[in-house]
């Protein structure tokens, strides 16, 4: 199917006639950016969050339209304007009902590369997605249009870039500073191998204090119960990365780089690479149009760390903030003001913290591994009660699933016991507001909350049962909070586009992320028809002036 539609995407005129397109595209991605963020923070955002608001079109209440609210599947559903169901990458990790094993989001057969050239290592590339980025398809029209891709997280770089980016770059937390992989390059380019080299020095002895000084609305006090803390650190600010007293070995650049991924020092070095692209891959430098794609993951290791309202959140958020404001100065400067066009988006939003939540006097629920067990042992017991024999049942986070091939072993029927342990959940585990069985999440049609779940499910790896868990509930660990349900605050995310062809201003309209390429495809020139051709589930929402 993929051949075809990129065909019909090459095979159109360039542009239309008279009209100056964008020499650039940037799609920027800030990793668990709830929606609501941004209007929490706005008085305080004079940089490129805040130029987004101040200057770009706004749509309100955009919604994940799909349920799988992790980093894997909300990139490669911005970048294709597809659902997981559509696209394929379902989470940031499947498991395969016929054997148990298990599929990274972009894993692949191709090898990683390094500054120092390839190394030994689980691979990855695009080969899990299976329908076109954004990329792929100006590669397809424009086969001289430039695609690179930067981002802390190896998916959040391929997932946002798909094939066609030379090259995808993401940060190697075991200290070998920018990786990419042999499916985007022989060698990692010059500026990227440049700015491994400058990492360590950038980050020995760098001190992470707030940058304001009077909290912003809505931050809640430092160090409260339930959040996680940095390494080394009680909690609260400011906390300084420790500078090597001696040469660096790999030992202490490893410690290194994974304390520089739970900062906001990562986004720091993320838009520093991105500068360097600009220069270095001479993005927008000509009449073709170009892509630069941008996934910041601090506000998402941070997230899930100390929670979306705590000190260190809002501090990443600002300091974001502030480097986008320098990057896109850049761009009117290097590429032209009204040259380049950019989106704002997220792959998904976050849950409080349960503990902060009943601060306030609101619910919320922390099920850590030890409430797990109880749901777990009712269910096992209910399933050898059945079969007349044990059988395996296991619970990870929300989803349930059996050992199918035992049942049929046993003379069951799984169908048969997925209803009766759905009925075993809703009696023991009064934290879950519903219980969809294997048969329901690959069904089609459902609206509402099975909806959610269909949109992103398949049927080569369904779980036997989805736990979809009441508001406010977190099931994970037993500091720190997460997202993945198909609640609103986990599939609030923005959608904010900027520049070269839109109008500033605010929109109602029923929209999400997939919206976000099929609009960027209509301001280059695509038509109406080439857009259906294309079977994006998003839409375009019509931004040319």
């Amino acid at each position: 199917m993929l051949l075809p539609l990129l065909l019909a995407s090459s095979l159109a005129p360039a542009a239309p006639a008279g009209e100056e397109l964008p020499r650039l595209v940037v799609m920027v991605s800030v990793d668990q950016l709830r929606d609501g963020q941004l209007d929490r923070l706005a008085e305080h955002l004079d940089g490129g969050l805040g130029r987004f608001l101040r200057e770009g079109l706004r749509v309100q209440g955009p919604l994940l339209p799909f349920a799988a609210s992790e980093t894997g599947p909300g990139h490669v559903s911005y970048a294709t304007g597809c659902l997981p169901v559509t696209h394929g990458v379902v989470g940031n990790e499947w498991t395969l009902r016929a054997d148990g094993s298990k599929v990274y989001c972009v894993g692949g057969p191709s090898g990683l590369l390094a500054a120092s050239g390839p190394v030994a290592g689980g691979g990855r590339d695009a080969t899990n997605l299976e329908r076109p980025t954004l990329g792929d398809l100006l590669r397809r029209r424009w086969p001289d249009a430039r695609v690179v891709a930067v981002s802390g997280k190896d998916r959040g770089a391929i997932g946002m870039a798909g094939s066609s980016a030379s090259p995808a770059l993401w940060w190697d937390r075991g200290g070998r500073g920018w990786l990419s992989s042999v499916a985007f390059g022989e060698a990692l380019p010059d500026w990227a191998s440049a700015a491994t080299a400058a990492w360590v020095e950038a980050a020995s002895g760098w001190t992470w204090e707030p940058s304001f000084e009077v909290a912003p609305r809505g931050t809640a006090a430092d160090a409260r119960a339930g959040e996680g803390r940095l390494s080394g650190g009680d909690g609260t600010l400011p906390w300084t990365l420790a500078a090597p007293t001696a040469a660096v070995d790999d030992a202490a650049r490893s410690r290194m780089a994974s304390q520089v991924y739970a900062t906001p020092l990562m986004d720091a070095l993320t838009l520093d690479l991105a500068t360097r692209a600009l220069e270095g891959a001479d993005l927008g430098a000509d009449e073709v149009p170009d892509l630069l794609t941008i996934s910041l993951s601090a506000c998402d290791a941070v997230g899930h760390m100390a929670g979306p309202r705590s000190v260190e959140a809002t501090d990443t958020i600002l300091r974001a903030d502030d480097g986008l404001g320098r990057l896109f100065d850049l761009l009117d400067e290097r590429v032209g003001e009204g040259r380049w066009v950019a989106c704002l988006s997220a792959d998904h939003g976050v849950v409080d913290l349960p503990e902060h939540r009943d601060a306030e006097g609101a619910y919320g629920q922390r099920i850590n591994a030890a409430a797990l067990r109880p749901l777990r042992a009712a269910l096992r017991a209910r399933a050898t009660e059945l079969l007349g024999t044990p059988c395996g049942v296991t619970i990870q986070f929300r989803e349930v699933r059996l050992d199918e091939a035992a049942v049929r072993e046993a003379g069951g029927e799984p169908a048969a016991l997925r209803e009766e342990l759905a009925a075993v959940v809703r009696a023991e585990a009064p934290w879950v507001e519903e219980v969809f069985t294997y048969e329901q999440l690959v069904g089609k049609g459902a609206t509402g909350t099975l909806g959610l779940y269909q949109a992103s499910s398949r049927p080569d790896s369904a779980p036997d049962l989805e736990l979809h868990t009441r508001p406010y509930v977190y099931v994970g660990y037993d500091t720190g909070t997460s997202h993945g349900t198909a609640h609103a605050y986990d599939r609030a995310v923005p959608l904010v586009f900027l520049g070269a062809g839109v109008s500033a201003g605010s929109r109602e309209a029923r929209a999400s992320s997939l919206d976000a390429v099929p609009s960027l495809l209509g301001l280059l020139g695509w038509t109406a028809e080439e857009l259906e051709a294309l079977n994006f589930d998003g839409r375009d929402l019509g931004l040319a002036r």
